[in-house]
């Protein structure tokens, strides 16, 4: 498979980024530390980027190789070109009956007891969801490495409209799960 993010170009290092990675921790891991390790090289992203970066293209891997996995119910997923402006990638959910489009947030956060609040710019994806034409009905997710989000904003300001993948969610899918890593070790080092 090869990733349509830009992260494998990104990544100078795909072996020790993904070095007997085997979880959702040591990569998060990983990532932190090489991250830091980037930042102030002159490639042009700070830390913050970079990480993100990663888990994005870690989340196109999720989506391809699972489409047919209705906790996941996503299909056709592809990162979003454009500006970000809040949806990181489009989808299709994966139903005969109701197929409908699906918008995609990956939020990273290297602290994972922590939720996502509006801080974390995530009414950002639920605006540009809303307000574009093509996606005013589509299925909204946030996949983030953070605890969740925070339920008064998921109950009373979102009223429940986006569910989230969050850690406790990532780790159940990936964590001990060699297929998926090495999928995901072969599709960065594919330029």
């Amino acid at each position: 498979m090869k990733l349509a993010h830009e992260f494998p170009a990104m990544c100078l290092d795909p072996d020790t980024l993904l070095n007997k990675v085997n979880k959702v921790s040591k990569f998060m891991s990983n990532l932190n530390k090489m991250a830091a390790e980037q930042e102030g090289n002159g490639n042009g992203w700070s830390a913050d980027d970079y990480k993100g970066a990663g888990f994005e293209a870690l989340v196109e891997c999720l989506f391809r190789t699972n489409e047919t996995d209705k906790r996941l119910n996503v299909t056709e997923y592809v990162p979003n070109a454009e500006e970000d402006m809040g949806i990181d990638g489009f989808g299709y959910t994966n139903s005969l009956k109701n197929r409908k489009r699906v918008t995609v947030q990956a939020k990273y956060r290297s602290d994972v007891t922590q939720d996502l609040t509006t801080k974390d710019g995530i009414s950002n994806f639920v605006a540009n969801t809303k307000c574009n034409e093509d996606t005013k009905d589509a299925d909204m997710i946030i996949v983030t490495t953070a605890r969740g989000v925070n339920i008064a904003i998921t109950e009373r300001m979102y009223k429940d409209a986006v569910r989230v993948v969050a850690y406790k969610g990532l780790c159940e899918l990936l964590d001990d799960n060699p297929a998926f890593w090495n999928t995901f070790r072969k599709a960065l080092t594919e330029r």
